[in-house]
C-alpha cells in the first residue's frame, strides 16, 4: 500500500454486551487479542496507524505496545459519544490523502478486503468508499443497513432502523476509506440527532451523497467482516479462524 493512506482503528467502546466489565478488544481469538489482528494487518500493509482508545485504555495501550512497540500511536476519546466523535479525536493526526477507518472488533478481516477497497476507491477517485456484505439474517442484525436509491447512498444504523427497511440485507461492515479534505470540510456537519444521541461516521456517507460527491462500495464475504459483540459471536469467529489455521498448515504438509 502507498503512503497516501493512514489507518485509524476505533477501539474506545465499553463492550456492554459482553457483560464482563472488561473491554472485548482484549478477548483472545485463537490465543491472540482481538484488536491485535487489526493492528497487525495494517502493519503488514505498511499503513501508519492511530488507535482511538477510551474504556480501559491503559490495558489496550499496553497490549498494543507489547506487540508493536512505539510504532502505533494512541488517541484518547474521553467520553464515548459515537464513532464520529472518535474520528474527531484524531483530527490533529490527519496527514495522508485518505484515511482508512475501521472498527477494532473485526478480527477476521483480510488484507485482500482492504486492498480491494483501496483499488475501487482509486479507480473511482471516490470521496468515500466502504465495505458492504450480505447478512443472511437481516431482521435480527445489529449492523447498519446500506440504502441506495439511484445515485444516492446512506447508511442507517441498527438502532435507527424502522420497518420500511428492516428487510434490507446489505449491511455496513464498518470499514471506510475517506478523503481527508472532505473530512476537514464536512465533519463538523455531523450531529447527534438520532436514537443514541451520538455522532455517527456513517452520516458522512449521506453528506457526501447529498453534495454530489462520489461514494463507492466494495463487497466482502460476511464471515470475514463479522463484528464481535457477544461471546457467541466470539465463539463463531474462533471456529472460522481455527479452520483457516488448520487449512494453512495442511497445505504445508503438517
Amino acid at each position: 500500500m502507498n503512503k497516501k493512506m493512514q489507518g485509524i482503528i476505533l477501539a474506545a467502546g465499553k463492550s456492554t454486551r459482553f457483560n464482563t466489565g472488561k473491554t472485548k478488544l482484549l478477548e483472545k481469538l485463537c490465543g491472540q487479542e482481538m484488536v491485535i489482528y487489526i493492528t497487525k494487518l495494517l502493519a503488514r500493509l505498511q499503513i501508519q496507524t492511530t488507535v482511538v482508545v477510551g474504556y480501559q485504555k491503559d490495558d489496550v495501550i499496553n497490549t498494543i505496545t507489547h506487540h508493536h512497540g512505539d510504532t502505533i500511536t494512541c488517541v484518547t476519546q474521553n467520553e464515548q459519544r459515537g464513532t464520529g466523535d472518535a474520528l474527531l479525536c484524531t483530527q490533529s493526526r490527519w496527514h495522508a490523502t485518505d484515511l482508512l477507518i475501521l472498527n477494532g472488533d473485526i478480527p477476521l478481516i483480510t488484507d485482500d478486503i482492504i486492498e480491494n477497497l483501496y483499488k475501487e476507491h482509486c479507480i473511482a477517485q471516490a470521496t468515500i468508499s466502504f465495505v458492504t456484505a450480505h447478512h443472511p439474517e437481516s431482521t435480527t442484525s445489529t449492523y447498519g443497513r446500506v440504502i441506495q436509491d439511484g445515485t444516492s447512498s446512506k447508511i442507517v444504523e441498527a438502532a435507527d432502523i424502522d420497518e420500511s427497511i428492516d428487510d434490507n440485507c446489505c449491511i455496513n461492515a464498518g470499514i471506510y476509506i475517506i478523503n481527508r479534505s472532505f473530512l476537514e470540510n464536512y465533519i463538523t456537519q455531523l450531529n447527534s440527532n438520532n436514537t443514541k444521541n451520538e455522532l455517527y461516521i456513517t452520516d458522512l456517507v449521506r453528506i457526501a451523497s447529498e453534495n454530489g460527491l462520489t461514494v463507492v462500495t466494495a463487497k466482502a464475504p460476511f464471515d470475514y467482516i463479522r463484528g464481535i459483540n457477544t461471546f457467541q459471536e466470539l465463539w463463531a469467529a474462533e471456529q472460522i479462524k481455527k479452520t483457516e489455521l488448520i487449512k494453512y498448515w495442511m497445505k504445508h504438509d503438517v
